[in-house]
Parts: structure tokens; C-alpha cells; sequence
């Protein structure tokens, strides 16, 4: 008998339910499809991908284009590691020191409730003593530290001494550290008779804060703090701010000078030899001669930007100047070094190396640039030198630096140039796709007090303009000199201007909307001005970097080398980009041709090295047009020279000595 289902039968209901959920799910689906494409073309992040953003720029003059590049994107962000910061010590100060504004003195005092808790809340008695830290008739070292001389709270330092290290231990034998720690004055001066009458014009003091290796991107990612505060009235950036060489000491001689190192040997002395750094036609030599007080520090005697292979001065350069001070208190205190980066010193006993710079800095400024126009540049090198994301561990301590000096009203007097020398120069930033800016683009802010801003409105135009034209060195090296003639007498003599750039001039002047790198003074090296586009999967790039590499091995024979730096050979070619020019399209597919400028990086077989140059290669000679001194290491190199000491051939060369299997 046959049977028949009807549309009341439990299986139809559940086949009709099952064909009311495939339905739902299939316009669920389309709708939800629908849906992401529809969010896909509104929002932010699909408009993106649908149309790209405009391209964003420091700088996009008719000659240069210097992109802008976020801090923050998703490249950077899979490395960037926020640091935490490390104290040198977490016990509170057994002594501290105040300046007596009235006595013009500095003042040591003695706190009796953190010696009873570092004797564990007994009776025992204490004593405290310092030893004076004293100059020898050379600029660079010390004297032995003087006799002890016992202090109670309350003691009035001599107007002679200039640092001390101070010691407080038991009276009781076997005698027990308590606490030691050291300090540096800057000690009052009467103003000169030339300077108690009524001046012409208002000096405009200078401060140069500086900290190495920081580059504007990276200010904005690891201080949003700081770089926050440095967008406030009277602060101007130099966006498009390039450096002209390679490391610390050439970008800061164009700057103090005026000179590269390759011009000083030509036309005044040679800066590796004794004696020449003195007779150097330095900055602080013209704002001494114009009645200025200056002052300079540094915290790593080892690496500082006089010193560092380099043969110092051989008398003291400037009114106060720090390194004897430096010297005594890395020899006489305990030193902590962060384990990761062994290099630099990190802590001085109870401080971090930096905080007695800045003090230093601070004293400078709260002594005298209310009565008398000053000049001072300190420096640190220790945080940011060797990890670029140390200074996020900072930002609390710059920010405070810089909020003192507002609180001390040093910003109603003086003009600060807060800087670097260049960006990071080897490690996990030179890597990323923007490396090449990170290095080539360091950090450069111009603060104008208020009576300056109305005294000279021009200046103050020009400065808003030049923020977004290509500057450098020199032309900061031209600011300074007119800073010096600003205030002089009308018929005072006009300083003479950087010699390595004749076209470059004061950023109080409008810079040309048209200007070069070579107008700037800028090698094609390290021009951050004009687009270069990657060649994919070319091996013929290869030649290149050969050539560059022959280049360097002839470099190592004229510079009597060979004997201790190994030949290089090629490893493999990172990456090579091909000059394409602002008027010229960008290529899906570029094509070798008979001579064009490739910027390329290549590591070769010795140690490892990484290298990157910039080379004019004629593909049909394979000739390679390029300036070994101008090549970069991005890699560190300290344990790969050590049988040499020219400062620039350390860079290139692989001792046979240090080579690794």
C-alpha cells in the first residue's frame, strides 16, 4: 500500500525548516558581504586601501621632498619596545646641597633622619667628609683628590671649589660606608667692569641641549612627552634639518666651526693631531670675544666629541668646562653599566652619568644668565647612544630638565637649541624601510624668548618659514655667528661665515623655496631630498656593490692599511635603490641603464659587516664613481678595529687581528 505524506507530516516540517535556515543564512551571508563591502568603502582604514593616503613631507620644495614618516606604523611597531627606566640608587640623599642666592654660596646639608635609618635606628655616631676635586694645568684630567676636609650641616662651600666627593662613614672602628656621593658647583662670578654699564642692545644667551643619536622620528615615538612640550609658543622645528657626515664629531665641527674635518686639515690644522682643537676657530671663541661666559659638558669621557680618537684640547677651552670634573668622577666612584649595553657608563655612584650634566647645565644658567649674556652646549651620549629606544625611559627626566629651566625663568633670557647630531646609525631602525630618513634626519628645535620674538619679528618670519625648507649644519653654524653680532656695535666686525658651505647662511633669513642639497652643504650620501625607488629581484646588482667593495680595498692600500685590514669580499646585496628624481615618474619596473646613481646596501663575507653607499655605476664599465669616506657602517664595528685608530678608516676596515671564522 503506498504512502503519502502530507504537508502536515512531521518530515515536511523539518524539511521546510531546513530550507528556512539554508535561506536565512544565505541572505545573512550576502547581507553581511554586502556589509563589509560597503564598510570597506567607507571606512578609514579601506579608503586606504581602496585609494592611498597623499603622500605627507617635512619638506616638498621644488628641489627636495623630505618624507614624512609616522612614528608609529605597523613596520616599527612589531620591534618598538618601550624602556623602563633604572635608578642608580633608591635611598634618599644623607647629604644634598642648596645655593644660597643671598650668599651667593653653596650650602651642604646633612639629613640626620636618613643617617639614623642607614645605622638601622641606632645610637652609633657618623662623620662626613668631602675631598675637593681639583684642575690640572691640562685641559683634559684632574689631580689626585685633596686632603679630607670633615663637614657638619650646614657648611658653607669655598667659592674655589668646583666639585668634591663626599663620604660619609662611621666614627667607630672597623669604619662603614654609610653613604658617598659627589657634586659639582658652578660658583658665582662677579660681572667685569666692561659689563655693569648699560649695553647697546640685548644679548640673547645660548643653551644647546643635545642628546646623540636622535632622530625626529624617534623623538616622537619614544617622548610624545617632551616633543609635546616642544610644540609651545616661541618653539620652532627644522623639519627639514639634514645632517652633512656620518657620525658625532663631524656633524658637530660643521655646526661648532664651520668646517668639515677633510677642510680643517686643508686649510687650518689637522683635528687628529695635538694642539689642533685649540687653535680651531671654535664657536665658543666668538661668543667669548663678544663677552659671553661659556660653558660645556659632556658625560662619557670615552666617547665625548673632543676626545673619542681624538686628541682633546690641551688647555682649558671654555670658562667651565666639565671633563676634569667627568674624569674624577668616573675614576673615583663605583660605575654601573646596563648589562645589554656594556659600552657606556650608566651610573656615576648614586646618578645616572646624565643628571650631573644637566645640573651642571642648570647651575650654569641659574647663576649667571640673569646678569650676563652666556653661551653653554651639554651633551649626553649614554642612554641614547647605543639602544634607540632607551630614551623612552627618559622622557620623565628630559621633560624635567627642560621644565626647570621654565621654572627658573631661563626661557624669558636665553635661546635654546635643542638637538642631536644625527639619527641611529646601526641596529634594528637602520633595518626598517625608512632606516635611511631615521639616520639622515636628526632632531632640531629653535626657541626664541618673548623679547627676542618682538625685538626681531623678521628673524622670527623667517624661522616660521625655514622649518619646512631643507637646512643643516652650517647654516646652524651661520645662526650662531649672527646670534654673536646681534647686540654688537653697528660698526663691529662681521663674522665670517661657514667655509665648507659659501651658500649657506643664518636661519633668521629666509632660505631659497628652491634650494639643494649641494647648496646646503649636503652630500648625495646622506640627502634625504630625492626618491629612490627599490630594484626587485635584479642580480645584476650584484656588479655594483662589487665594485663599490674593490673601491674600498684600494681605499685600505693608499691609506697604508692593507698590512692590518683584511680585503672584503661580498657576502650578499640587502637591498639597492635607483635615483629616479622629483620631475621624474616612478617606475612599476625599473631597467638597468647605462649610468645612474643606486644607493645600495651589501654585507660582506668578513665579520659580517653591513655597509651601505651611495654610488654613481656606469653599467657598461662597471665603473663605481663613489667616496669611501662616505660610506656608512650600520652595523657596530667596535670589536672588528681594534688594531687601528683613524677615526673614519675604523668604519670600513676588518682587522686581520679580529677576524672571525
Amino acid at each position: 500500500m503506498e504512502t503519502r505524506f502530507r504537508a502536515s507530516h512531521p518530515l515536511y516540517k523539518i524539511l521546510g525548516l531546513c530550507c528556512f535556515v539554508v535561506t536565512v543564512v544565505f541572505l545573512l551571508q550576502r547581507s553581511n558581504i554586502s556589509l563589509e563591502l560597503g564598510e570597506l568603502q567607507s571606512s578609514p582604514r579601506s579608503r586606504i586601501l581602496a585609494k592611498p593616503k597623499p603622500q605627507l613631507y617635512y619638506v616638498k620644495t621644488p628641489k627636495c621632498q623630505i618624507p614624512y614618516v609616522d612614528p608609529f606604523n605597523a613596520e616599527v611597531m612589531e620591534i618598538y619596545k618601550p624602556q623602563v627606566l633604572v635608578t642608580c640608587s633608591n635611598e634618599s640623599d644623607l647629604v644634598s646641597t642648596e645655593y644660597n642666592e643671598k650668599l651667593k654660596r653653596h650650602i651642604l646639608h646633612i639629613d640626620d633622619e636618613v643617617a639614623l635609618q642607614l645605622l638601622n635606628f641606632t645610637e652609633a655616631e657618623y662623620n662626613c667628609f668631602y675631598r675637593e676635586i681639583k684642575y690640572r694645568s691640562q685641559a683634559d684630567t684632574y689631580d689626585n683628590l685633596s686632603a679630607k676636609k670633615y663637614f657638619t650641616d650646614g657648611y658653607v662651600v669655598p667659592q674655589h671649589v668646583e666639585g668634591m666627593v663626599v663620604e660619609c662613614q662611621t666614627a667607630e672602628d672597623p669604619k662603614v660606608v654609610l653613604q658617598k656621593d659627589a657634586f659639582v658647583f658652578v660658583q658665582h662670578q662677579p660681572l667685569p667692569k666692561d659689563l655693569q654699564k648699560p649695553r647697546a642692545a640685548r644679548k640673547p644667551s645660548v643653551i644647546m641641549y643635545g642628546i646623540d643619536s636622535l632622530s625626529r622620528i624617534n623623538l616622537r615615538r619614544t617622548m610624545p612627552k617632551v616633543f609635546s612640550f616642544l610644540q609651545g609658543a616661541g618653539w620652532y622645528e627644522m623639519q627639514g634639518y639634514n645632517k652633512v657626515a656620518d657620525n658625532s664629531f663631524p656633524n658637530i665641527l660643521a655646526i661648532l666651526s664651520g668646517y668639515s674635518e677633510r677642510t680643517a686639515r686643508e686649510q687650518v690644522c689637522d683635528t687628529n693631531k695635538a694642539g689642533c682643537l685649540d687653535e680651531m676657530p671654535m664657536m665658543w671663541k666668538y661668543f667669548k670675544n663678544a663677552s659671553y661666559l661659556t660653558g660645556y659638558a659632556e658625560d662619557e669621557s670615552n666617547s665625548n666629541h673632543f676626545s673619542y680618537l681624538k686628541p682633546g684640547f690641551t688647555r682649558k677651552p671654555m670658562d667651565f668646562y666639565f671633563r676634569p670634573m667627568l674624569r674624577a668622577l668616573e675614576s673615583e666612584l663605583d660605575v654601573y653599566r646596563l648589562p645589554e649595553h656594556d659600552y657606556m657608563r650608566y651610573c656615576l655612584g648614586r646618578r645616572m652619568a646624565n643628571r650631573y650634566i644637566y645640573d651642571y647645565g642648570r647651575q650654569f644658567a641659574q647663576r649667571f644668565v640673569h646678569e650676563r649674556p652666556i653661551w653653554g652646549m651639554f651633551w649626553s651620549n649614554h642612554f641614547s647612544h647605543d639602544d634607540p629606544f632607551m630614551p623612552s625611559a627618559m622622557q620623565d627626566k628630559v621633560l624635567g630638565d627642560l621644565l626647570d629651566f621654565h621654572a627658573d625663568g631661563a626661557f624669558e633670557e636665553m635661546i635654546m637649541i635643542f638637538f642631536a647630531d644625527h639619527g641611529t646609525r646601526f641596529g634594528k631602525l637602520t633595518r626598517l624601510q625608512e632606516g635611511f630618513l631615521e639616520e639622515r634626519l636628526p632632531m632640531m628645535f629653535i626657541y626664541l624668548p618673548p623679547w627676542f620674538r618682538e625685538t626681531y619679528p623678521t628673524y622670527v618670519q623667517a624661522l616660521e618659514l625655514n622649518q619646512h625648507r631643507l637646512s643643516s649644519n652650517f647654516d646652524l653654524h651661520n645662526t650662531l655667528k649672527h646670534i654673536v653680532e646681534i647686540g654688537g656695535t653697528p660698526d663691529g666686525p662681521v663674522l665670517p661665515k661657514s667655509f665648507d658651505c659659501p651658500t649657506c647662511q643664518s636661519l633668521f633669513y629666509p632660505l631659497p623655496v628652491d634650494r639643494t642639497c649641494s647648496q646646503a652643504g649636503i652630500a648625495e650620501h646622506w640627502c634625504t631630498c630625492d626618491p629612490y625607488k627599490k630594484i626587485m629581484g635584479q642580480t645584476w646588482t650584484n656588479t655594483i656593490a662589487e665594485s663599490v667593495i674593490d673601491r674600498m680595498n684600494e681605499y685600505f692600500v693608499h691609506k697604508n692599511l692593507s698590512q692590518l685590514c683584511s680585503n672584503l669580499t661580498l657576502n650578499y646585496v640587502h637591498k639597492t635603490e635607483m635615483k629616479t628624481g622629483l620631475d621624474v615618474q616612478w617606475y612599476d619596473e625599473l631597467k638597468q641603464v647605462e649610468t645612474a646613481v643606486y644607493r645600495i646596501k651589501f654585507k660582506v663575507a668578513e665579520n659580517s659587516a653591513d655597509f651601505q653607499a651611495t654610488v654613481v655605476y656606469n653599467n657598461v664599465t662597471q665603473n663605481a664613481d663613489v667616496d669611501v669616506e662616505k660610506i656608512s657602517r650600520t652595523n657596530t664595528y667596535k670589536e672588528d678595529s681594534t688594531c687601528i685608530e683613524d677615526k673614519l678608516a675604523k668604519l670600513y676596515c676588518i682587522c686581520f687581528s679580529d677576524l672571525k671564522s
